[in-house]
């Protein structure tokens, strides 16, 4: 299937010279980080990104905004190489950047050892409380919807038979639970002050991965594909809902990542399963649907609206890039050839800038658009 899916884009420059047959990469850059890369997020002006076994480093980005073919330029400004000193099992497997107004920061998440909070202001950090539901933790997300409040959602296992407020969950589950953080002010100084976390839903041990957008959380749940939830707000932090919208699979696959805008989520699955798009309607029925990328295993998804770009992780396969529209349809833009030995774990896209975490460490690649 993937020397099929090559053989189309020849064809296609054959017929259509004017057409792109792959993905013209104007510049590209690459940092060891010593650690194999597994997880990257960047803002407009920040990178974070978790090394493993190396801890997880903090870059500025500089843009010359004079000059659209020209490499963003990296500072780095913090390296935490040991996230828990008083143990040494320390691995860092994604990071997620807030930047809502409470305080700019960065999660940061040992799967063991629990998710730390790195402020951009100080470079203070340290570890959020632990939740009713155990601290074992496989994935996050983080709601920014309100400016006053960042709510992380996290995905943990479970081992115990009930919680401490009574909660029964099943026995080696996972848990999907939620936190509120607020900035609060004290003789001018902003402090971070984390606030209840309560756990909502019960998964089976198969779900590994979480997004959050547009009032969807949306969970990777092993064969069974993609789960839709429907995220409720309310005026009280206890209160809030999670509803199970719609789910949808490929057969043969597990999920393995996920993407969410607005009415469209899609789903990356493992093997050379592909990507499937749901659109649903506002009642999060599922109207319409597409599958792409076939003969593929897709490991992380981004897509920037800007520029149209879908950007797919394929492991050794490189990246897949495709025009998007925000409609059940895509343009195959190209392969993006990133080296016979370098697994590609996670990416950002950002204008035509994708920021790539591989074995190999962090690269940046400039696009042609």
């Amino acid at each position: 299937m993937k020397f099929l899916l090559l053989v189309f884009i020849l064809l296609i420059g054959c017929k259509s010279p004017s057409e792109p047959i792959g993905v013209k990469v104007i510049d590209e850059w690459h940092y060891e980080t010593v650690g194999v890369c597994r997880g990257i997020d960047v803002s407009d002006s920040v990178l974070v990104a978790a090394a493993s076994a190396n801890g997880y480093f903090r870059f500025d980005i500089n843009f010359d905004i004079n000059n659209t073919e020209s490499m963003p330029m990296l500072e780095l400004v913090h390296h935490n190489p040991d996230i828990n000193n008083t143990t040494g099992d320390d691995f860092a497997y994604d990071a997620i950047i807030s930047t809502s107004g409470v305080v700019d920061m960065a999660f940061v998440l040992d799967d063991v050892d629990g998710i730390i909070v790195d402020r951009f202001d100080n470079d203070e950090w340290g570890a959020i409380g632990t939740c009713e539901s155990g601290s074992i933790y496989r994935s996050m997300a983080i709601n920014e919807d309100n400016p006053d409040e960042a709510i992380l959602f996290t995905l943990q296992k479970y081992f115990a038979l009930e919680d401490s407020v009574g909660d029964v969950w099943d026995i080696n589950s996972t848990v999907i639970s939620f936190r509120s953080f607020i900035g609060t002010e004290f003789y001018g100084d902003l402090y971070l002050e984390e606030l209840d976390c309560d756990s909502e839903i019960n998964l089976n041990i198969a779900a590994m991965k979480i997004f959050y957008a547009d009032n969807l959380l949306t969970v990777t749940n092993g064969d069974l594909g993609v789960q839709i939830y429907s995220f409720n707000s309310a005026a009280s932090f206890e209160d809030i809902a999670l509803n199970s919208l719609n789910s949808f699979y490929i057969q043969g696959g597990e999920a393995e990542s996920l993407y969410s805008i607005e009415n469209y989520v899609i789903g990356g699955f493992n093997n050379d399963r592909g990507c499937y798009m749901a659109l649903l309607d506002s009642e999060g029925d599922i109207i319409g649907n597409l599958t792409f990328a076939d003969g593929y295993s897709i490991n992380a998804i981004d897509y920037d609206r800007n520029s149209g770009t879908l950007a797919l992780a394929a492991g050794n396969d490189g990246i897949i890039i495709y025009e998007w529209n925000e409609s059940l349809s895509l343009a195959l833009k190209g392969i993006l050839n990133t080296g016979s030995d370098n697994y590609i774990y996670d990416l950002k896209v950002l204008g035509n800038n994708i920021f790539v975490a591989s074995e190999n460490g962090i690269s940046i690649y400039k696009i042609g658009i």
